[in-house]
């Protein structure tokens, strides 16, 4: 198990789950009134987010796929 100290209390926090974190898969479209991507989708896979992304690009919106391999509250 992975663990990081926590500087604030000294003591050992858990930073991944037994047996470790599912790889999660968003699909983000770009919203070009506020400039920036939104969220609009997660996955437990690479090939649904792509079925999704490609959807969307059909329809002409900007979109993408990101995979995340860690916990992006424990970084």
């Amino acid at each position: 198990m992975n663990q990081s100290i926590h500087r604030a209390t000294e003591k050992w926090i858990s930073v991944s789950a037994p047996g470790g974190m599912a790889r999660q898969v968003f699909v983000d479209v770009f919203d070009a009134t506020e400039h920036a991507w939104k969220r609009v989708g997660t996955f437990a896979d690479r090939a649904a987010a792509e079925k999704e992304m490609t959807a969307l690009k059909i329809k002409g919106t900007l979109s993408r796929v990101i995979q995340q391999s860690f916990c992006p509250t424990g970084r």
